[in-house]
Formats: structure tokens, sequence, C-alpha cells
């Protein structure tokens, strides 16, 4: 389990950002700043998509030159593209089929349907986890401190 200062393991997974399909690899964004992974169960399942779209839509994010944030699903890239374009999401959503990423990260339960609990982690630029969340409950309503936590943090390391 990756847990807070810890270095996060460096991943490529295919993704999309709603109309390309190309790999991402992390590495090559911490080198430019700061990264937010958004861990959540499946595209178009009702929590995740209230996840999703509070954190496309607060704006936190992004018009900060120097963060850029991930969504990571067991979904395909298929249907993370429909996702993205039905639901308006800005950042790209990566594919995780395998788990092998949200293994890694301490967020893969297989006792859980989807296999994967909802999680947020802010990286900095040597990859060390700045700040971490992982749900309790995937079915638990999206708790918005959550996000004002995690704009607390990176705040915080601008400082």
């Amino acid at each position: 389990m990756v847990g807070t200062g810890d270095i996060a393991p460096d991943f490529t997974l295919r993704g999309t950002d709603g109309q390309m399909l190309t790999q991402y690899t992390l590495s090559e964004y911490t080198d430019e700043g700061f990264v937010i992974l958004s861990f959540y169960m499946n595209d178009f399942s009702p929590v995740c998509s209230d996840q999703m779209c509070d954190l496309d839509d607060i704006e936190l994010f992004q018009f900060e030159e120097d963060v850029t944030m991930f969504g990571i699903s067991p979904d395909y890239v298929y249907s993370h593209r429909e996702y993205s374009r039905q639901k308006g999401i800005t950042f790209p959503l990566l594919s995780d089929t395998q788990f092998e990423v949200s293994k890694e990260y301490g967020v893969y339960d297989p006792e859980l349907e989807s296999g994967v609990r909802r999680a947020l982690f802010l990286l900095d630029s040597d990859r060390r986890v700045q700040f971490r969340w992982v749900a309790e409950d995937n079915w638990e309503a999206w708790d918005h401190g959550t996000t004002e936590a995690l704009k607390e943090a990176l705040d915080g390391l601008r400082a």
C-alpha cells in the first residue's frame, strides 16, 4: 500500500482525453509538477459520476499549469472516451483493466464488485505522496471536504 510520504510507483496506462486514445506515463507528468490520481469504480456509476464531475466542476485544478489530474478505473478506454464525452470531463481517464496500478497503490479490493476503492492521491514532482484519501464505503456520497483538504495540501506545498 502506498501511503503519505512514500514514493508512488511509476506506471504507463492507456487512456483518453475524451478524443484521442494514447499511453500516459506518470513520471512524464510528475516531472512537470503535481499530479492528482483519482481512482474510481466504474464509468457511469452514480457515485463515481458525482466524484469525477465534482473534481472537474470545482475547477480547483483545471487552471493550474503545474497540476495534472488523471482518473483511473478498470474500464476500457472506449468506455472512458464515451463517459468523458457524455459527462464533459476535461482530464484524462486511464484504464487499469488488470488492476496492476490499483494493487500497487493499495486500492484494489477483490471483495468489491468493481475491484477498486475510490481514492485520491496528490503526488509531487518527486512522485512522493503528499495527500492520500481512500473511501471506507464506495457507495457513500462524495464528501466535498475531501477536495478542500486536497486543495489545502497542494497550497501548503506551494507556500
